[in-house]
């Protein structure tokens, strides 16, 4: 099994008490410790890892996440992990892919992670 470790990027604003007036940016770093077989084609294999996530955050980016149901009024950093893991797995399942580790961070200094069989 080969793993690869691939940071993305998304921007966006928020509030904790749901008034867009007290809305702010946050550029939160989201990374993944993700594993395949082996491949003739490495590079295809991690560019798609990189194009299904970059399609699961393009709906996030630069948008006020307050204005999403999915996250249940509660945008603190562990809950849209959550939110955003729970889109990721299954994709990385049906793909034949591991997700070993699964990160968020809004600075380098607090990191919230998901380790493979620790969300099941």
């Amino acid at each position: 099994m080969r793993y690869y470790r691939l940071k993305h990027r998304l921007c966006m604003q928020h509030s904790f008490d749901n008034k867009k007036e007290h809305k702010h940016n946050h550029v939160i770093e989201i990374g993944t410790v993700s594993g395949f077989s082996d491949s003739e084609d490495d590079f295809g294999e991690v560019r798609k890892m990189e194009m299904l996530m970059e399609q699961i955050l393009e709906p996030y980016q630069f948008q006020y996440l307050n204005d999403y149901p999915e996250f249940h009024g509660d945008l603190s950093i562990e809950n849209i992990g959550e939110v955003i893991y729970e889109r990721l797995w299954p994709e990385y399942e049906k793909s034949g892919w591991s997700l070993q580790r699964f990160e968020i961070s809004e600075t380098p200094l607090r990191v919230y992670a998901i380790v493979e069989g620790s969300h099941e």
